[in-house]
């Protein structure tokens, strides 16, 4: 009998190690797929014209060089575009965080006369596309005279209609419905009203919840391509001059000491230079999410099943 259990035990402990590798290969095999792109753009990002046509390269160039990154500045005007972009991603963050934050509250704490039909038309405000909503949204602002500055961004914000404000909405309203309506009774009871009680206990304790849905406005603010031009055409920001980056190393090419000799070097070093812009764009985002993780994983762990 003790034989047979050996036996059990060791088989068992032999699946569970045998699953264990499968899990690890498996997760591994994911992250590669994932990051492979973004490590390939590392590698390029050093590489000269010749190392990029040369068989022989791999992943570590034969060239090393830091040249790429200071032309990707020049050409995209980086300190004075992450600058503009920054003030942009911050203030529309921190309004849709608020706005969003109030209406979410609203949603779950209230009961009113077509509260679930509001609702509703929130969750289907989450999947339209925002094509639809940009061409009658810049007619308004046009009509008015507020085109090419950022008070269409501040109205958006405030108003909680800027494009995925209906995500927020929803996560606001989920980390709202999970806190014990015990809470509103007893401060209540001290003489506290609603405003009192989502200033002084909601607002706090979902602060959280709001840095998501700041690091979500944040994100996409940051690669926003659409509104941006549309609504603040004058403003340099860092994913305008991304898409335009073609253009700029075509007519302000400095070479960054390279001699082209062909067609095919100048694309090369197209290559090579968008892969550095490419990175010197992401990298503040990364520092971001560093700064504000435990804030992020935080939030939904108390937002994504609650409700």
């Amino acid at each position: 009998m003790n034989e047979r259990m050996r036996r059990l035990l060791t088989r068992r402990r032999l699946v569970q190690a045998l699953l264990k590798i499968f899990r690890f290969v498996f997760i591994l095999s994911i992250c590669y797929i994932i990051i492979s792109p973004l490590l390939n753009k590392i590698s390029m990002s050093f590489m000269t014209p010749t190392d990029l046509y040369d068989r022989t390269v791999k992943t570590i160039p034969k060239h090393f060089t830091l040249a790429n990154y200071a032309d990707a500045v020049k050409y995209l005007d980086y300190f004075r575009s992450i600058g503009t972009t920054t003030l942009l991603c911050t203030m529309t963050g921190l309004l849709q965080a608020l706005s969003c934050a109030v209406v979410g509250y609203g949603f779950a704490r209230f009961r009113f006369r077509g509260n679930k039909v509001l609702f509703v038309l929130v969750v289907i405000f989450m999947v339209v596309p925002t094509q639809i909503l940009l061409t009658p949204q810049y007619l308004n602002f046009k009509s008015f005279g507020l085109i090419n500055g950022l008070t269409p961004f501040v109205l958006l914000g405030m108003t909680a209609t800027a494009p995925r404000c209906g995500l927020y909405i929803f996560l606001a309203r989920q980390y709202y419905r999970g806190i014990p309506r015990e809470i509103d009774e007893a401060a209540a009871i001290d003489g506290a009203g609603p405003l009192q009680v989502f200033t002084r206990i909601m607002l706090r304790s979902g602060l959280p919840t709001m840095v998501t849905i700041f690091l979500f406005s944040f994100v996409w603010q940051w690669a926003e391509n659409s509104y941006t031009p549309l609504f603040a055409g004058s403003y340099p920001t860092l994913a305008r001059t991304l898409q335009s980056l073609g253009y700029d190393v075509q007519t302000k090419v400095g070479g960054g000491g390279y001699s082209f000799v062909s067609p095919a070097d100048f694309e090369a070093y197209q290559s090579i230079i968008f892969a550095a812009s490419t990175l010197l764009v992401i990298l503040p985002l990364l520092l971001v999410y560093v700064l504000c993780q435990r804030f992020f994983v935080q939030s939904i762990e108390q937002t994504g099943i609650v409700g």
